[in-house]
């Protein structure tokens, strides 16, 4: 059969649309300035130069959170301090478990193959599930610190990813809660790490990124920026990079995240860079 052009059904036809241009959400080298990394940087070498190990060991985890390629220059003063402080948190009567889990997991995300000399007897024990307990309680039974939970839970998770934490459907019901508080009451510095504690506990969960959420949490990092806040702002960057995270995995290296050139948000919009309020 010969092709007849005027036999053509218009209604059969279909376009394609060209690929839609979306941004992410967040993103290091479009929302992290020079100054900001020159600050980060002198905030690390101050940490280091007056031997503040436990600021060192946090403002390091954070560089290598958004840069795991970043050389700190770490020395083995730097490496024999931390790993003192481990101790000391280990060795204290009583341990101080939530400071060794603190420190344990941001040595982990530092460098993977730095022995923190666990204890696997201990560690695959009680020990664990004993400092999440004591983590829940602030006043009384009734005053429940579900975001003490969530911190703890997550660098135990970080330390030992294959460690089953038994987190059932009510324990996940409270942590939301505790994250729609945060979003209820505009306190995005809590939103931003108790979402980031979820996403670290569970890689799939919802969390409703919505618009107004990352306008918030923009909101809040400029605000870091404007008042040179700078340990606070390098954790809400760390945070908003884990969230922004197309796909984040916890394994025996840390935290591995995969980020995309280009996602829409979640509520089907592009969430575009939002105007910022000066301070």
């Amino acid at each position: 059969m010969s092709f007849n052009p005027d036999r053509i059904n218009i209604h059969e036809l279909t376009i394609e649309e060209p690929e839609k241009q979306t941004e992410l959400p967040f993103d290091v080298e479009r929302d992290v300035s020079k100054e900001d990394w020159e600050r980060m940087w002198q905030s690390l070498e101050n940490s280091r130069k007056y031997d503040n190990q436990i600021d060192f060991s946090t403002t390091a985890m954070c560089f290598k959170i958004l840069d795991p390629k970043v050389d700190l220059n770490l020395n083995e003063a730097d490496l024999d301090g931390m790993r003192s402080n481990l101790e000391m948190f280990r060795n204290k009567i009583p341990s101080d478990w939530q400071n060794f889990y603190k420190q344990a997991a941001e040595l982990k995300i530092i460098d993977p193959k730095i022995d923190i000399k666990l204890d696997k007897a201990r560690w695959d024990g009680e020990m664990p599930r004993d400092a999440i307990a004591k983590s829940l309680l602030e006043s009384s039974e009734h005053n429940i610190n579900w975001h003490g939970f969530a911190t703890c839970s997550m660098r135990i998770k970080i330390i030992d990813p294959g460690m089953d934490l038994n987190l059932d459907e009510s324990i996940w019901n409270e942590m939301h809660q505790e994250l729609e508080g945060y979003r209820s009451h505009n306190n995005w510095k809590g939103f931003a790490r108790q979402a980031t504690e979820m996403k670290i506990l569970d890689p799939k969960i919802e969390l409703n990124l919505d618009r107004g959420a990352w306008e918030g949490m923009h909101q809040k990092l400029e605000m870091c920026r404007s008042f040179k806040f700078v340990r606070d702002f390098m954790q809400q960057v760390k945070n908003m990079k884990i969230l922004a995270a197309e796909k984040l995995e916890v394994t025996e290296n840390g935290l591995e995240l995969t980020m995309s050139k280009k996602r829409e948000s979640l509520d089907g919009g592009v969430p575009p860079i939002p105007e910022i309020k000066k301070f």
